[in-house]
């Protein structure tokens, strides 16, 4: 530990300090600002710790959430890396300060890949610090955090460099043993956020293809492996999504279809900008309204310099390159109203992660050969100071949750009334992407059970977790429950000892419904399919082979040497 600590302790104590440098106002104001997605990723810790005092660490749906209708964004949207804040939240921390802890940590894991990839790439320590430091501090970044509250976009920056670094030793290095890299930075990546995912993804595939000359048999099998393990450990995430998405059409769909790109595309002037502004995206957008998306003007110029350094590489000068294409594609000059098929991405301006991954290496690299040493620090502090301009504004900021304020508080309308401009309960829910699109106007309801359409609120109903309890009487009726419905849940019918399984299947409004067989006591539960069960035991299956062959690798083969020789065939 000592070792290590003399080797890199610089490396974390600067990486330490510019995590506080950027994060400063979530450390000394006593609440949370409330912006764009904030209340939505609050919800998601609150339920998951709901879920979680109900035994279950990797639940599918949240049956709290909308009025105890329930809402199944953990299918759609990993949890995973909020376990640890929702077992804070148990533990009796406020919400607030379980939000800002997975942000801080995030943040602070992005400033050690990015060094990690500045100096695996040039082996200069200076050029790392500096990369860290745009890739920190620029301008996407800090709206990410303090304007749009994109809780899994700050996330997903942790794992990006390690994805490049991936590539860049397999396919640079022709080091084929370095594959655990690139599983670890697309395993950890999909399981943030999905499009970030999605430009991972794209990247990978784009240095393949710009290095395919040089891949040889080896190199081509550790990419292989690389992919293939990362698909294998966050099977048990990306499958059963895909199977839920094909189950039925959500809002997502809807929004996906209708997505304007165009008006969401970055005027000429956007690409400059430099004040934080607590607002809106779109070339219309007034200039006093439009938040910031761009990367900086650190990240946007500085790469330029790369043209005048002596000693390039085929990798980095890719990354130059690239990085510039994905900086220049949001502008209005884009012909983005013809580009359905990239919709997906619902702004344009979100191409600016991938740029700003791309253009902080080549930034620091050029600097760093082109100046002299002493000045690496002066460039370091210029970019902290321009930070903390850019994040002073939170401060202004008076809409938010006070650290004491409880989850039942904000749905009580301590805040806002959680139903304002939509049919659901937005505070938790935010655009309700994974509601199903024929899903009913929620207010309306008043969470009764119905049969043939008419509300029985005489029939008690016992509501635990997921398992909804109630008797009937009736027979060959079609009951609707209050409970949304997704793939995955079935009804018992209980009579004189007797237990059946009775077909589940969605109404008219995508609530579950059933054809009752008579007198009993009936059980509503959701239950993993089928699917999501057999990928959940690939992904242990999986982990727990990589974890062996990690183990054997530093045993010197020893491990699994034993067991070859105690095996009967």
């Amino acid at each position: 530990m000592k070792t290590f600590l003399r080797k890199h302790g610089i490396d974390l104590a600067a990486g330490l300090l510019m995590t506080v440098i950027v994060l400063f106002p979530y450390l000394t104001k006593a609440f949370l600002p409330i912006e764009h997605d904030t209340f939505f990723h609050l919800s998601r810790i609150e339920n998951l710790s709901k879920a979680i005092r109900d035994g279950s660490f990797l639940p599918a749906v949240y049956p709290y959430e909308n009025g105890g209708y329930g809402y199944a964004s953990p299918l759609f949207y990993s949890d995973v890396f909020l376990i640890v804040p929702a077992l804070l939240h148990i533990a009796g921390l406020p919400l607030t300060f379980c939000y800002k802890f997975i942000v801080f940590v995030f943040t602070y894991a992005s400033a050690l890949t990015m060094m990690w990839l500045a100096f695996h790439i040039t082996k200069k320590r200076s050029v790392s610090l500096l990369a860290a430091c745009i890739y920190l501090f620029s301008n996407y970044r800090i709206t990410d955090i303090y304007v749009r509250g994109a809780l899994g976009e700050c996330l997903a920056f942790a794992p990006l460099p390690l994805v490049i670094l991936g590539m860049y030793m397999i396919m640079a290095e022709k080091d084929t043993e370095k594959w655990p890299v690139l599983t670890a930075g697309l395993s950890v990546l999909a399981l943030c956020h999905n499009l970030t995912f999605l430009f991972g993804s794209v990247l990978c595939v784009i240095f393949f293809l710009v290095m395919v000359r040089s891949l040889n048999k080896d190199m081509f099998i550790s990419l292989c492996k690389g992919v293939g393990c990362a698909f294998l450990l966050t099977s048990f995430y990306t499958i059963p999504m895909i199977e839920q998405l094909r189950s039925q059409k959500f809002i997502v769909g809807l929004y996906a279809a209708s997505s304007d790109l165009g008006s969401a595309a970055m005027s000429f002037r956007q690409f400059f900008a430099n004040k934080t502004i607590f607002g809106f995206s779109g070339h219309a957008t007034p200039p006093e309204s439009a938040m910031l998306v761009n990367v900086g003007l650190s990240a946007t110029f500085l790469p330029l310099l790369y043209l005048f350094c002596k000693e390039k590489n085929r990798f980095m000068t890719a990354m130059v390159i690239l990085g510039y294409i994905f900086l220049i594609l949001p502008g209005t000059w884009t012909p983005w109203d013809h580009l359905t098929f990239l919709r997906v991405i619902q702004f344009p301006w979100r191409l600016s992660t991938p740029a700003l991954l791309l253009l902080c290496v080549p930034a620091a690299y050029a600097c760093c050969e082109l100046f002299p040493k002493a000045v690496i620090p002066v460039f370091c502090l210029i970019l902290s100071a321009e930070c903390v301009w850019h994040v002073l504004p939170v401060y202004t900021r008076t809409f938010g949750m006070p650290s004491g304020m409880s989850w039942d508080e904000v749905l009580d309308g301590a805040l806002c009334d959680p139903y304002y401009s939509a049919y659901y309960v937005r505070v938790e829910l935010a655009g309700a992407d994974y509601l199903p699109q024929n899903a009913p106007d929620f207010r309306g309801r008043d969470g009764s059970l119905r049969i043939n359409g008419i509300p029985r609120p005489e029939i008690e109903m016992k509501k635990y977790s997921t398992r909804l309890l109630f008797e009937l009487d009736e027979a060959d009726c079609a009951v609707s429950l209050p409970i949304t419905w997704y793939k995955g849940y079935l009804i018992t019918r209980t009579y004189e000892g007797k237990t059946e399984i009775l077909k589940a299947m969605p109404d008219t409004e995508a609530m579950v419904s059933f054809y009752s067989a008579g007198p009993g006591t009936y059980v509503c539960m959701y239950q993993d399919t089928g699917v999501r069960t057999a990928f959940m035991n690939v992904t242990w299956i999986t982990a727990v082979l990589l974890i062996l062959l990690a183990a054997d690798r530093r045993n010197g083969g020893k491990i699994i040497a034993r067991i070859r020789k105690n095996l009967p065939f």
